[in-house]
């Protein structure tokens, strides 16, 4: 009984390992192809977007999470790349993509009014 214990206890233990080990290399490969950022949307009095800078390659086509946690709507824009999404309800995750086809310092925006400070509610993606 000992042996068929020690033989579940290995299969598990390679099952597990090559798990974790099959989801890194998962993760490699769609990051390779695929340039990701998770940008995180709140009115500018509860800490604005997250981050609000973020810095993607040029000529890789990038994907964009917008992930709004606050209990109010909003929108995104990047004018320069022709991305804009109308609304994100609270709650709401919106993905977008594009790719960047010039290098600089880009701004974008919230583009539903969400607060009294909501003409603050910018940040600057720049292009490398």
């Amino acid at each position: 009984m000992k042996k068929n214990e020690l033989a579940a206890a290995a299969l598990v233990f390679l099952a597990t390992i090559g798990t974790v080990l099959g989801i890194f290399g998962f993760e490699n490969f769609r990051k390779s192809r695929l340039y990701t950022v998770e940008l995180i949307a709140r009115a500018p009095d509860n800490g604005n977007w997250y981050p609000r800078k973020i810095t993607v390659p040029f000529g890789k086509k990038v994907k964009i999470l917008i992930r709004n946690i606050e209990t109010v709507t909003h929108g995104f824009a990047l004018p320069d790349f022709n991305v804009a999404v109308k609304e994100i309800k609270a709650g709401e995750v919106v993905v977008v993509e594009f790719t960047p086809d010039k290098k600089g310092a880009f701004p974008f925006m919230c583009t539903v009014w969400c607060s009294d400070q909501h003409m603050n509610m910018t940040g600057e993606i720049v292009v490398e």
